[in-house]
């Protein structure tokens, strides 16, 4: 599913590799050389293109995202609800770190270039290097505590305030200034947002319509620009 720089070309040069885990939340614990290299040796880099999913190997695969952003799902029924999104500098596939009771799919939402390391190798680092292992943790706890806010929401409050709440996160990490307000870099579509708050397109096209009759946000060429960040953070308070 994903094309490998590996083995296709011998000069290949690991350079690129070395500086991607240096930049990644996780392996930048590995602040050593010696360390770093080891963990280059090992790794992959591959091509992702657009709208394919991003396969692990039998065994197991952590991907560390190098440019692009990958939507992370889980499969409910015939339907992929949108747990989160990750950008440069995150991980993917640690779950299966902890055992395969806990599935998850990814997807390229645009092309991704990331390093590939294979499970059984990223446990041996975590066992022999605490910053490692304690970088690890905290990253995974970071998702966790962002997963239990979203269930919160979702049983909590109004698809309004949960759309409301999706645009602030996405004005805060994908938005650029702009002479309305702020532009929202990334394109996502009324049923990516619906899969995100736990609704139906129908229903996020309504409350999107509403919000920009009431000059909150504005809508443009699937791109969305926040002309009033305080009245959507009022909107978000059920």
């Amino acid at each position: 599913m994903y094309r490998s720089r590996i083995g296709q070309s011998p000069s290949f040069d690991a350079s690129p590799t070395l500086r991607a885990l240096r930049r990644s939340d996780v392996f930048s614990a590995l602040n050593d050389t010696a360390e770093l290299a080891e963990a280059a040796e090992r790794a992959r880099w591959v091509t992702i293109p657009r709208r394919r999913e991003i396969t692990p190997d039998a065994e197991g695969t952590v991907f560390a995202i190098v440019t692009g952003r990958v939507k992370v799902c889980s499969q409910a029924g015939d339907r992929d609800l949108t747990l989160g999104y990750a950008d440069p500098g995150d991980v993917v596939g640690e779950e299966r770190l902890f055992g395969p009771s806990i599935e998850r799919r990814y997807y390229a939402a645009e092309q991704v270039e990331a390093v590939a390391l294979p499970s059984s190798f990223v446990l041996d680092l975590l066992g022999r290097h605490p910053r490692l292992a304690t970088s690890m943790l905290r990253y995974v706890g970071e998702r966790r505590a962002a997963l239990e806010r979203r269930l919160r929401a979702l049983l909590c409050r109004s698809v309004e305030s949960r759309v409301a709440e999706f645009v602030l996160e996405v004005a805060a990490r994908y938005g650029v200034p702009d002479s309305r307000g702020t532009l929202v870099s990334q394109r996502f579509t009324h049923l990516d947002i619906a899969n995100f708050v736990g609704s139906t397109r129908e229903t996020v096209t309504l409350v999107l319509g509403d919000l920009k009759r009431a000059g909150l946000i504005d809508l443009d060429h699937r791109r969305i620009v926040v002309l009033d960040k305080d009245g959507l953070v009022a909107r978000t308070a059920d």
